[in-house]
């Protein structure tokens, strides 16, 4: 099916178009004769259909369509990956561009299907950066943020998956994420992200495009899940302090006249410690009065995050002290809990201490295995030439499940291999399928597993990273390391809980 949208004839002002009669229209005084006399181009869809523009407007909105237009001996080329409605906005704009467009080129379907207006002005703006019709950007770009800003301003219906959809495209057919465009979507995904970060959309998009899960970490508001501690509170970064207890550091309870005291489950979530023979690290506490008084023994930096024992929770601790090779296999320790659950729990397992020679990779894993009403088995693993001569672990364990509560474990093996380090590593964890919360989860993160180069400081850092809009959903994380150090791979427990599930469970107000 052939479509001419405009003639060579001055006769033939009257022909037959996608959606308006061209003689009803005053010719652009741009248009001069030699323009409008140029011989037709005829452009080719992937469906078939054909359309036709003079060959002098087209070849003179951008270098690249001269390019086209000179290059095609016969007159007219296949316009791959752009569809009908695409191509007819953009042939009326390359004819009424400077002219009021009285018959709602662009405006009218908006009433009809918001969400496919919105589709294409993205689609627009992707051909014109397509063959660098920045003009035709500038307009096209303008179309989105003004419809963007209308539906804001009146309320009007624009679904989350609309918004996926423009922003999957132009991701998908942009150059890069610093485009206008993209940029300027995300950062309206990023506002509604409470709203769409539980859609299988949403999740397709990140999982399609990793990079896309560090534009929204940065455009969010970044905040603790549950508390966390850190000796840079009590010492200036750098100030070394070997085996020396770096504190108090006052923890105020929920119910300080509640007795016996809580647990508190400690998982480290970062170190900057360098090595001078063995890297040694291990955090704890203890209780002194109403207060706990985590001590560290660190040489540079690290932060751990803390959690009170419930009713509903298992919680305990085991210290591995003797070496642990590839080659002697893994540890695998049995593990009770103190008071059996009436069916099957489920388990989470964190590290809270470390030591290992300097001389390979810091590779350690551990993992919940063998897991029953009674207990579980701890399985602690090392692999290569590394040799682990101390390891201290953190378990969680809960009543499977107990609504209001769900945990497990994410890593940078969702983003890239082993073999290919990075420093920043970012993700998107939902909860969809796993539990469901009425309001923001408290979300308590720890490391399980890592593998960093031992040339280098040990420099690992992570936390979970929020929206400022509740978001009951899921949950962003990243995993950094800096300057010179190599961080290969790295895995992290989760155990997120409704607030409200019971007030020791939700950890205290660091003073």
């Amino acid at each position: 099916m052939e479509q001419k949208l405009a003639s060579t004839s001055e006769d033939e002002k009257a022909s037959s178009t996608s959606g308006y009669n061209t003689a009803a229209m005053t010719a652009p005084t741009s248009l001069n004769r030699n323009v409008l006399q140029s011989p037709l181009f005829k452009i080719i869809l992937d469906d078939g259909s054909a359309y036709y523009i003079h060959k002098e407007l087209l070849a003179g909105l951008s270098p690249k369509w001269r390019q086209h237009t000179d290059n095609q001996v016969a007159g007219e080329m296949l316009l791959r990956e752009v569809d009908t409605a695409t191509l007819q906005k953009f042939l009326q704009w390359a004819y009424l561009k400077e002219h009021t467009i009285t018959c709602n080129l662009f405006t009218s379907d908006e009433f009809e299907e918001p969400g496919s207006s919105l589709l294409i002005y993205t689609k627009l703006y992707v051909l014109a950066d397509r063959f660098s019709v920045q003009e035709f950007k500038t307009f096209s770009f303008g179309k989105v943020k003004g419809f963007l800003k209308k539906r804001q301003a009146d309320k009007t219906n624009l679904t989350p998956t609309m918004v996926l959809a423009a922003a999957r495209y132009a991701i998908g057919n942009l150059p890069n994420l610093n485009e206008d465009l993209a940029d300027y979507l995300l950062q309206y995904v990023a506002s509604m992200l409470s709203s769409i970060s539980h859609l299988p959309e949403f999740a397709s998009l990140i999982r399609e495009y990793p990079d896309v899960a560090i534009v929204l970490l940065r455009l969010t508001q970044e905040t603790p899940a549950t508390p966390r501690l850190s000796t840079v509170n009590i010492k200036a970064w750098g100030q070394c302090n070997p085996k020396i207890p770096a504190g108090p550091i006052y923890w105020t309870r929920p119910n300080q006249t509640q007795l016996p005291l809580p647990f508190l489950a400690f998982a480290l979530t970062g170190i900057d410690a360098s090595p001078i023979n063995d890297l040694y690290f291990y955090a704890s506490y203890q209780w002194v009065e109403k207060y706990a008084n985590p001590i560290y023994n660190t040489i540079l930096d690290s932060g751990t995050t803390v959690i009170h024992d419930h009713p509903v929770l298992r919680t305990g601790t085991y210290n591995m002290m003797e070496s642990l090779t590839e080659a002697g296999g893994p540890k695998l320790i049995p593990i009770q809990f103190p008071q059996q659950f009436d069916k099957n729990a489920k388990v989470v397992v964190f590290i809270n201490g470390l030591h290992f020679g300097d001389s390979h990779n810091w590779r350690v894993s551990t993992e919940a295995i063998n897991v029953s009403e009674k207990g579980f088995t701890l399985k602690l693993r090392t692999w290569a030439q590394t040799v682990v001569l101390g390891l201290g672990v953190t378990w969680v364990a809960y009543l499977e499940g107990t609504p209001g509560i769900t945990s497990g474990v994410v890593n940078t093996g969702q983003l890239r291999p082993s073999d290919c380090p990075q420093k920043f590593n970012a993700w998107y964890k939902s909860f969809v399928g796993e539990t469901v919360f009425e309001s923001t989860p408290s979300i308590f993160l720890g490391l399980h597993a890592f593998d960093l180069e031992a040339d280098a400081t040990f420099r690992l850092q992570t936390e979970v990273i929020k929206s400022s809009e509740a978001n009951q959903y899921g949950f962003m994380w990243r995993a950094i390391t800096w300057c010179d150090t190599k961080l290969y791979s790295t895995g992290m427990a989760y155990l997120a809980f409704d607030p409200n599930l019971g007030k020791d469970l939700s950890a205290g107000t660091p003073v």
